[in-house]
């Protein structure tokens, strides 16, 4: 059922975990780089990388079972609870079929191969060999629970238990930031313990998550005669294939885009795009919080058959997600260049245009988050993901096109800005015609007052920009300015009445309760 207080408090907590990830973060990746060395860091991430596909395929699974969990959670609304319990109970156990499965066909398949990999394609020093082959098998043991863990971590999603795992993200991290921060007391091998911990730490919050999940959840029971169900089987890998294209046309282009980089503008453009995806991956990290807090919300009340609810939470999930991220990429894209240059010293070059484009495509990704989430509440994705991937791989050829018309590294922007541009007209598009998600409703209410504070905070900060001087005080000046901007012109044309209403009541009550203490 539809509960804004657990939304916004599900979403405060994600935006907290992933605040706090990102300030540790920092430190701790210096004591890493410091305490392993160049070399080794780079080993650690090369041969990580061998289970890709794998880590890849199980965020697809993670997708798909979250949200069948969330609409069978949603239909609960209309059946029995004894026959409520079932139908999730079965849909547990389908997960939970294959999710025993993909971990052996991990280790028979993936093992050999990994190590062959490592032994006879990867560039390693002979002496660091035998580091590397054991670091790959406690990566493959890190993907193998990660796989295990799946049915019953979903299960906190599709009940809306976001915070909880926030939790266990945010103890995740803090032993994480603790082991960086031990491993230059570290005798021996440190690349080796640093895999190790990595793993010990995921294996124990696994295990946690999974013993927490079975108390908390009577879903999560074995049953034999419901595992291997056809009917579930077949509709969980209808919607996870897609998902799983969707995701490789998105692999392909991000890999694609730094080969042709690499190829037409050399190791600097590589660097500049580097840091550009970097930052863009920073900001979506701290306004994914909004989407992670609405997805099973919006899944579970179409399960409910209240269409109408599920359409107007979409249309929230597109306006709270792009205000919220409007506060940091408006004052960051105005001071890009002044930003790089702290933080760098000697930022590439191109690196402030290629981040400002970014951040515009965030932009845009995010004002019609809405749109996506009602689709992949629907369900219907058999049509929508195949486009969208398609299109997301646009950005291949149209950069190829754009050098080839000789506009330079200015390419790589137009490429991916053009593409995501199509990208999210789609979404709306099959918004509408799957879940009649009203265009014009959209355009009044999400485009014409975003467009509006974001050109209002773009004029204020060049007007900054343009009368004081160049440094950290500006940015915060710009920071702060910028964001009670903000505040004001959204309070009085992105809010309806009611949203209006919801906040001050929650303020109000927040307020009395403080006195009254």
């Amino acid at each position: 059922m539809y509960s804004p207080n657990k939304i916004i408090i599900n979403t405060i907590t994600t935006y907290g975990q992933s605040l706090l990830a990102l300030i540790l973060s920092l430190f701790s990746t210096r004591w890493v780089l410091d305490s392993l060395g160049v070399v080794d860091l780079g080993l650690f991430g090369v041969v990580g990388s061998i289970i890709f596909l794998a880590n890849f395929v199980n965020t697809a699974m993670s997708i798909g079972v979250a949200r069948f969990y969330a609409f069978s959670v949603g239909r609960g609304n209309i059946l029995t609870e004894e026959d409520a319990i079932e139908d999730l109970k079965k849909w547990f156990n389908t997960a939970l079929s294959i999710h025993m499965l993909l971990p052996l066909i991990l280790v028979i398949v993936g093992w050999p191969l990994g190590e062959y990999a490592v032994l006879n394609w990867l560039t390693i020093p002979g002496e660091r060999l035998e580091a590397c082959l054991t670091v790959f098998r406690i990566s493959l043991l890190m993907a193998v629970v990660s796989v295990i863990s799946v049915p019953f971590t979903s299960m906190y999603s599709a009940h809306q238990y976001i915070s909880e795992l926030s939790f266990f993200a945010i103890l995740q991290t803090i032993l994480t930031f603790v082991c960086a921060w031990l491993l230059s007391f570290v005798e021996g091998d440190r690349l080796i313990f640093y895999a190790s911990s990595m793993a010990s730490i995921s294996a124990f919050i696994s295990a946690v998550q999974i013993y927490r999940a079975v108390i908390k959840f009577k879903a999560c029971r074995l049953k034999r005669s419901y595992l291997y169900d056809r009917k579930y089987l077949k509709n969980l890998f209808s919607f996870v294939g897609w998902k799983i294209f969707t995701a490789s046309c998105t692999t392909f282009r991000d890999q694609g885009c730094i080969v042709i980089t690499n190829l037409y503008f050399g190791p600097v453009v590589n660097a500049a795009y580097s840091v550009a995806g970097r930052v863009s991956y920073q900001a979506n990290a701290l306004s994914a919080a909004m989407t992670n807090a609405f997805q099973p919300a919006l899944t579970s009340v179409e399960g409910n058959g209240d269409r109408s609810s599920m359409l107007s939470m979409a249309m929230q999930a597109s306006k709270f997600g792009t205000f919220l991220i409007l506060f940091f990429v408006t004052p960051i894209m105005v001071e890009m260049d002044n930003i790089l240059e702290i933080w760098l010293i000697n930022p590439p070059d191109y690196a402030g245009m290629l981040c400002r484009w970014m951040l515009a495509i965030l932009v845009l990704d995010k004002m019609t988050s809405g749109a996506m989430l009602a689709v992949n509440a629907h369900g219907k994705v058999a049509v929508y993901d195949p486009v969208q991937g398609l299109l997301i791989l646009l950005s291949v050829p149209l950069m190829y096109l754009f050098i080839s018309l000789k506009y330079g590294a200015h390419s790589i922007g137009y490429a991916l800005f053009i593409s995501m541009l199509l990208y999210c007209v789609a979404r709306l598009v099959f918004g509408k015609y799957l879940v009649k998600l009203s265009f014009g409703l959209w355009i009044k209410q999400i485009a014409i007052p975003i467009f509006i504070i974001l050109f209002s905070n773009m004029l204020i900060g060049l007007i900054i920009v343009k009368n004081i001087e160049v440094g950290f005080l500006r940015i915060c000046l710009n920071i702060v300015i910028i964001s009670i901007s903000t505040m004001i012109i959204g309070w009085f044309i992105l809010l309806n009445k009611t949203e209006k209403d919801y906040l001050i009541n929650i303020i109000s009550n927040k307020f009395n309760l403080i006195k009254l203490k």
